[in-house]
């Protein structure tokens, strides 16, 4: 049983973007802060940059190293980090790329400055659960990095050749091998992270490396619509509901049921975001008996109804 695995597929990637940077060795570029439940993946297919994460150090990522940036973080980066930086988002409208939301049909394909001699990037910007709202996101530091020479390497490169493929063919069906593609990138990151060996002392790795509540976390986060308790919970991973409620809550640091009802809200917004279900079968589709009760969790977890849930400019 892969327990780590049973909870990585239950995280969500919703509106994504991908494609390639081309930047001159002059060029600072600068995003600012967006909401937190947004990302951006910038791995360094050729040429050295740097990149600084609000908050944190400067980084220089040489060619083969990558980096995950969570939480809408503002950040800036560039070939050198000395000049007067340009405005990311006015970039991206002169060079009439996609508006936010827009769906795409092709990867983005965006060129700052004097291409000769420039660095090359493979591109991601997505959009997530919301980290506070999520008790996986919620361990992971602002940035990733991933360093050249891994397992790691092939799914860039992977993503790099579709993209090029894609600039030039434009086949139809881009949206959702581009969609598995950023699930896969986005994974693969967490995954990484989550190994590390100096994570065990974090609370939901304790709760994952013990057997009987890392089954309990596995069951909470791939059967949400189930009708579930902590008393069927309990039971079917072999413990006494007492014993099992006392022993996640020192591990995981939530009592059990809390846990239940974060994976069945983040359930909900993904299906809200998708915006083709009505709310009534989505409180039925994560084991809400009333949508009344389902209702009430959600705002007590998002701080507004779904209805307004839904009505949000989540896309990217």
């Amino acid at each position: 049983m892969d327990l780590l695995g049973d909870v990585l597929c239950s995280l969500n990637v919703f509106s994504h973007s991908i494609g390639t940077f081309r930047l001159a060795p002059a060029t600072h570029l600068h995003l600012s802060a967006l909401p937190t439940n947004f990302a951006y993946v910038f791995s360094n297919i050729d040429g050295d940059f740097w990149i600084q994460v609000d908050g944190s150090d400067p980084c220089q990522l040489q060619t083969g190293d990558s980096i995950l940036i969570l939480g809408g973080r503002a950040h800036r980066f560039g070939v050198s980090l000395d000049s007067e930086p340009q405005c990311f988002e006015e970039i991206w409208a002169a060079n009439d790329l996609p508006k936010f939301g827009e769906i795409r049909n092709k990867p983005m394909d965006l060129k700052v400055g004097d291409v000769e001699n420039s660095v090359s990037l493979l591109s991601l910007a997505f959009t997530v659960d919301e980290p506070e709202q999520n008790s996986l996101l919620r361990l992971l530091p602002p940035y990733i990095l991933i360093p050249k020479g891994n397992q790691f390497d092939t799914w860039i490169a992977a993503a790099y050749t579709f993209c090029q493929r894609e600039l030039t063919h434009n086949t139809p069906g881009f949206s959702a091998t581009a969609m598995n593609i950023t699930n896969l990138i986005f994974g693969e990151f967490v995954r990484s992270y989550l190994n590390s060996a100096d994570l065990t002392q974090m609370s939901w790795m304790r709760g994952l490396s013990d057997p009987r509540i890392g089954e309990a976390l596995a069951m909470m986060h791939t059967r949400s619509e189930e009708h579930l308790s902590v008393n069927i919970i309990a039971t079917e991973v072999g413990m006494s509901r007492a014993s099992f409620a006392r022993i996640f809550k020192d591990l995981v640091g939530q009592t059990p049921i809390d846990y239940l009802i974060d994976c069945r809200m983040q359930k909900a917004a993904q299906y809200l975001q998708e915006g083709k279900v009505p709310i009534g079968k989505i409180s039925e589709m994560i084991g809400y008996n009333s949508e009344r009760a389902f209702r009430q969790a959600f705002i007590q977890r998002f701080a507004m109804a779904p209805s307004r849930y839904r009505k949000q400019p989540l896309k990217i």
